[in-house]
C-alpha cells in the first residue's frame, strides 16, 4: 500500500511556523514516519506567495521544502477527466455546502481534491489522505472521489489543534489508523 499525504495552507498556518512547537512536531512524525506533504502548485504559491514573503522575508516553511518533508506535486493535468471533473465538482461541493457562489471558492481547494484523484487515477497512491483545516473541503474528498471508482481509498483527516498536540509518526506510516 502506499499512502501519499495532500496538505492544505491551513494546516502549516495552524502549526504557527518553525519555531512554534506545533509545527516541530508536525515537522518530526512527517519525518520519522519517512512520509511526505505533497501540495498542490496553488498551495505552494499561497505558502510562498508575496505576503508571506513580504511578512517574513522569506517563506516560513521554504525550511520543510528544502529538508524534503513537504513537497510541490506534479503540475496537475487539467486533460485528465478525472482531475478536471472532479475539480467542478469540489467547486459545487463546497459552494453548495458553505452557501456561497462557486466563483468565490478558493482553487486551491478544488486543486487539493483534484491532486488526490490525480494520484489515484495516475497509480501513484493505492491511498491518499488529505490533511486540511477545512471541513467541506475534506467532506468534498470523501464524497466525491469514491464516486470516480477510489472507494476507501481517500481519508480527511481534519488538522484542528488539538490533532497537532497530540501527533505521532503513526499518522503518516501505511496502515495506520
Amino acid at each position: 500500500m502506499t499512502t501519499r499525504y495532500v496538505a492544505d495552507t491551513g494546516v502549516f498556518v495552524r502549526c504557527g511556523g518553525p519555531d512554534n512547537e506545533k509545527y516541530q512536531r508536525l515537522r518530526r512524525a512527517v519525518r520519522r514516519a519517512e512520509a511526505r506533504l505533497l501540495v498542490p502548485r496553488r498551495v505552494y504559491d499561497e505558502l510562498n506567495g508575496s505576503v508571506a514573503t513580504e511578512t517574513y522575508g522569506r517563506s516560513r516553511w521554504q525550511e520543510g521544502f528544502d529538508e524534503g518533508w513537504i513537497a510541490l506535486a506534479d503540475d496537475l493535468d487539467y486533460a485528465n477527466p478525472v482531475v478536471s471533473t472532479v475539480m467542478d465538482e469540489t467547486r459545487r461541493f463546497i459552494a453548495s455546502e458553505t452557501n456561497r457562489d462557486e466563483d468565490v471558492i478558493e482553487k486551491a481547494d478544488t486543486a487539493l481534491v483534484a491532486l488526490a484523484g490525480q494520484l489515484l487515477d495516475g497509480g501513484r497512491a493505492s491511498r491518499v489522505v488529505i490533511l486540511t483545516t477545512d471541513k467541506p473541503l475534506g467532506e468534498a474528498a470523501e464524497t466525491l472521489l469514491p464516486r470516480h471508482g477510489f472507494e476507501n481509498r481517500i481519508e480527511y483527516r481534519y488538522v484542528a489543534s488539538d490533532y497537532l498536540d497530540r501527533l505521532a509518526p503513526d499518522e503518516f506510516r501505511d496502515g495506520s489508523r
